[in-house]
């Protein structure tokens, strides 16, 4: 009597709950996350949960099954296991938001709608989510949703859903130019556009090359920078979603931190972007050929549009952006060195932005620096295009190597100087840096700029200490 007494009094303390916790913890991260089942017999760990909750084993059970259903390839079967998980989610606690989310994302890529708003209407009902209406369900991509929530490698046959995953990736391209273009295949772009003015030709919204060298920068920038844009765009995007301003500072980073492992997870470990990235643009060995041919299609359409710089793509709070000052901004050399034969011109400004710099004696200077192309070079370190552009257009640079005015009173090798030198964090980074500075000095020079032109900053012969 004593023994069970003191079996009692242990399963009512803090320890043996928590134990109980972490326990359904591991079990959950091993399964949703390490994909235990492709390795062990699941019946125990079933059995376990029975002991440790059995108040709320019936819903974490169901829920689990379905799951390792769905890993298996049994849909029909994993959606019954979530229906019956589902009559027992008042169980699901802490764990209720990504049931649902997983639920409705299993039933609206099976076509099952009306089991799908099952899932949604209860977290609804309960705050989690804002109710469903139509213009939800006219954005919402159910074969992408579906990906997100079940990563390929979760099933037990990880290379046929890697193939069901890039199938479900795959754009549905009608415009048959555009498909040549995201092809990369020239000769049937070239074919299909004989005689073709770009003036007015937009590829989803956006002008044709434009699009052409966006495209390329995305391709040529392979599946891991793909990955993490992905990852922190993801990330952006739903704390913007979830608005986290009123909380203090301190819960805001924790909240960003806490999204950026979630979307590192789901994009990243899961291989998610990799395949992703393989669905729209191309594996990886193939990026250095396609990246050649679209550099063939770029220069084909800027043969063939009378102003290179006529378009400008405008973002919401943000200043214009030209091809070419998107060339300069991904440092596509190629693209810039095209574009400048094509009649890009380098001193349009679309927009200005401010620039300051604060001294040690904490004395702020501000000026205004043009959104135009060599700005935007050294702006984004595209030190690449910045030298072939230097060295291979010095009469084009020219112009901007003294122009300055009163609001805007730099000249672009102070620019450079402060962006390169004057940001250094420790005294490796400024040998680095001051050993770049050195290394472009006579670039700019040759150019026509100035050591002893002041700004508003003093001159560049002061910024590098040579008085």
């Amino acid at each position: 009597m004593a023994a069970k007494k003191e079996t009692s009094d242990i399963k009512n303390t803090l320890e043996y709950t928590l134990a109980k916790e972490q326990t359904l913890v591991f079990i959950y991260e091993s399964i949703v996350k390490d994909y235990l089942y492709k390795t062990e017999d699941m019946e125990k760990y079933y059995d376990q949960i029975k002991d440790i909750i059995p108040a709320k084993s019936d819903f974490f059970i169901n829920w689990f099954k379905g799951f390792v259903a769905l890993a298996g390839g049994k849909e029909k079967e994993a959606r019954d296991f979530y229906l019956a998980a589902l009559d027992k989610i008042q169980s699901a606690d802490e764990y209720t938001p990504s049931f649902i989310q997983q639920g409705f994302a299993l039933f609206m890529y099976y076509g099952k709608k009306k089991d799908a708003v099952k899932f949604w209407e209860w977290g609804s009902n309960e705050k989690l989510f804002a109710r469903l209406d139509d213009n939800f369900f006219e954005s919402f991509n159910p074969k992408e949703q579906f990906w997100v929530q079940f990563a390929p490698n979760m099933f037990t046959d990880a290379a046929k859903a890697k193939e069901n995953a890039v199938k479900d990736y795959k754009k549905d391209i009608s415009d048959k130019l555009l498909l040549a273009l995201t092809q990369a295949d020239f000769n049937k772009f070239k074919k299909l556009s004989e005689g073709t003015s770009f003036d007015k030709v937009l590829f989803e919204g956006v002008n044709a090359l434009y699009y052409a060298i966006q495209f390329k920068g995305t391709l040529s920038g392979g599946s891991q920078k793909f990955e993490d844009d992905m990852v922190l765009f993801r990330t952006n995007q739903l704390m913007e979603s979830l608005d986290f301003t009123q909380l203090p500072k301190i819960k805001q980073n924790e909240s960003y931190f806490t999204i950026l492992h979630q979307m590192k997870q789901t994009y990243g470990k899961s291989g998610l972007a990799k395949i992703m990235f393989n669905a729209y643009y191309c594996e990886e060995d193939e990026i250095d050929s396609k990246a050649k041919s679209l550099d063939k299609i770029i220069e084909y359409i800027a043969q063939n549009t009378t102003n290179p710089d006529e378009y400008v793509k405008q973002s919401e709070g943000k200043m214009g952006t030209t091809a070419l000052h998107l060339a300069a901004e991904i440092n596509d050399v190629t693209s810039c060195r095209t574009l400048l034969r094509a009649g890009a011109n380098p001193d349009k400004a679309c927009g200005k932005a401010q620039f300051s710099l604060t001294t040690k004696d904490k004395n702020k200077t501000t000026t205004q620096v043009p959104n135009s192309f060599i700005y935007r070079l050294i702006n984004f370190n595209s030190t690449e295009s910045l030298k072939m552009y230097l060295q291979e257009f010095s009469a084009l640079a020219k112009p901007s190597m003294t122009f300055k005015t009163e609001s805007c009173n730099i000249t672009p090798l102070v620019y450079f100087i402060l962006n390169t030198i004057y940001t250094a964090k420790d005294e490796a980074e400024f040998n680095r840096k001051k050993a770049l500075a050195d290394d472009f000095l006579p670039l700019f020079q040759n150019a026509g700029a100035s050591l002893d032109q002041n700004t508003a900053f003093g001159s560049a012969k002061e910024l590098l200490g040579l008085k």
